[in-house]
């Protein structure tokens, strides 16, 4: 006997509670740079497909692939609090933990979990080593569906559905979660658990991903017990988006193996809407949907809408709590000046023929981190910062606090203050370059290049490993700079991030660890003190000199 639901699904929102902005192409017309979505539109479109399925008889279920936190000024403000508040309001029927939930530490995961009603699933995370005095405990909360209860049951039309999340085993490599929680591998956590299901007679599974697009097409393939997955972490569209002149990555829903897989974009601009069909096994028999995106604005052509716009008014309830609790401090931050630029600067991580020297932006960051730290602690020798933790160039004219904290430095991660022998200061600019450019290995994105204040270096791609990095100096007084000896002892600032060896900053983390001390600034409070100090923003000298080809005789 088939059954039909009703799913509304989206994720990778990063805070964008006021949506963003997405430049539409449609065939044979100019560009249209239009503001869409955001929470409160959100939530009239989901009340509206709540209201049609219970019209029509059919149950109906909100998910979330998760990765709520970071990403704007709202998280740099209220961290998890407005995260909490404004998805509670959405009221999903179940989420999935992403990476970015951890970038805090457990923490600040813990604060906000603790505030929320609904499931919060991931079965392969393990909590069951935290200390008995940990005072911010992941393990026992009522609303987390981890490996001590991987999975939770929903009576959907008087079926039985089984919902269980998986998220990014390789966490402590990209995120920050505390030292005593473990992630289980994904194949022996579904292996282990659709087992458990199917003996229960549960033929109806659902599974949340947060691993991404291609990770989940590989999962189809191998457990065809799954009925459909819902996924994030790649912010990947699917469907048909010729009319919008969007890049897709295939149809929606994307079946593979008889598995029905749903992404829907990022940043709180689009919902994916799916009316599923299921056989007796669990199988989806039929399907339509697609991605729908809300624009704040009318369609600005003649001709047909394309259906995958839809126009909705924001909900009065999130327009309030926004307009109440939120949107004040964003407003104060947003007529805060801080400094002016005379000319553009430009941001990219890898350098190129156009700017030989990498980012003109991410030095500046750099030299905010050093002055924080040297502000607090007295002598500190260098700031490293990796390139994918700036967002954005900047502009000519004025820079408030509100550009700063939402978009050149939306990460809210604590400044940390090491100490490093200088031969694992060369190994870990080494490393960090190897991953961002793929040198000889598999990196894991761009975001790794190296960015510094107070050293200076060059970097030759075509030496051997372990010889790649060359004139490795200090600015040992404004202006005197001295070679790096491999033997002394230096002291760094970076990100918490990057100072505990995330992304080929690996040396870092085999340091002298025991002298780590968290300075209790993020980068945003660092760079606005720092920019303050500066009229008009300067551009940097060149302190990287990166060689991508072959060394000169």
């Amino acid at each position: 006997m088939s059954m039909t639901v009703q799913l509304a699904h989206f994720s990778d929102c990063h805070s964008h509670f006021d949506g963003a902005q997405v430049r539409f192409s449609p065939p044979g017309q100019a560009q249209w740079l239009c503001q869409s979505g955001g929470y409160a539109r959100l939530l009239t479109r989901v009340r509206q497909l709540r209201r049609d399925a219970a019209a029509a008889g059919i149950p109906s279920l909100l998910l979330h692939g998760g990765d709520t936190f970071q990403g704007s000024l709202y998280f740099n403000r209220f961290k998890g609090r407005a995260n909490a508040d404004l998805l509670s309001l959405l009221a999903p029927d179940a989420m999935v933990l992403g990476n970015h939930e951890f970038d805090l530490g457990n923490g600040p995961l813990v604060e906000f979990l603790r505030q929320l009603d609904f499931p919060v699933l991931a079965a392969n995370l393990d909590s069951s080593q935290e200390p008995a005095d940990c005072p911010l405990p992941l393990r026992g909360l009522p609303h987390l569906h981890d490996a001590s209860q991987p999975w939770l049951v929903r009576e959907l039309g008087g079926i039985p559905f089984a919902l269980l999340g998986i998220t990014l085993p390789q966490m402590a490599a990209i995120a920050n979660p505390d030292e005593h929680t473990r992630f289980h591998g994904v194949a022996q956590t579904l292996t282990r658990h659709l087992g458990d299901i199917r003996s229960q007679g549960i033929h109806h599974i659902i599974l949340l991903s947060h691993l991404g697009l291609e990770q989940d097409k590989l999962l189809a393939e191998r457990f065809p017990a799954l009925s459909l997955i819902i996924g994030g972490h790649t912010h990947s569209l699917l469907g048909d988006l010729t009319q919008l002149g969007l890049p897709s990555e295939g149809d929606y829903p994307l079946m593979i193996n008889g598995v029905a897989l749903l992404h829907a974009g990022h940043s709180a601009q689009s919902l994916g809407v799916c009316e599923l069909s299921f056989d007796g096994q669990g199988r989806v028999i039929a399907s339509k949907g697609q991605i729908e995106w809300l624009p704040w604005q009318p369609w600005p052509y003649q001709g047909q809408v394309p259906a995958n716009l839809t126009f909705c008014e924001p909900d009065a309830l999130i327009e309030d709590h926004m307009a109440r609790r939120y949107r004040p401090a964003l407003e104060e931050m947003a007529a805060k000046v801080v400094t002016r630029l005379g000319q553009p600067l430009l941001h990219q991580r890898i350098p190129d023929a156009k700017l030989p020297h990498g980012s003109q932006v991410a030095p500046l960051v750099a030299a905010a981190m050093l002055s924080g730290a040297r502000e607090q602690v007295g002598q500190v020798d260098f700031a490293l910062h990796n390139g994918g933790g700036v967002r954005c160039s900047l502009e000519q004219g004025p820079l408030t606090e509100a550009d700063i904290a939402g978009q050149l430095l939306p990460f809210a991660i604590p400044l940390t203050l090491y100490r490093v022998h200088g031969h694992e200061l060369a190994e870990a600019l080494e490393g960090a370059i190897d991953n961002a450019t793929d040198n000889g290995l598999v990196g894991n994105g761009s975001g790794s290049f190296p960015y510094t204040a107070g050293i200076r270096f060059h970097y030759l791609a075509a030496l051997p490993k372990g010889e790649r990095i060359r004139q490795l100096e200090w600015e040992a007084a404004p202006g005197h700079w001295q070679p790096v000896e491999a033997n002394s002892v230096y002291r760094g600032v970076s990100s918490a991030y990057t100072a505990s060896g995330k992304e080929g900053y690996t040396a870092l983390a085999r340091t002298l660890t025991q002298h780590n001390q968290e300075l209790g600034i993020t980068l945003a409070d660092a760079f606005i003190r720092w920019a303050r100090q500066h009229p008009e923003l300067p551009a940097p000298a060149p302190l990287i000199h990166y060689r991508a080809g072959a060394v000169p005789d």
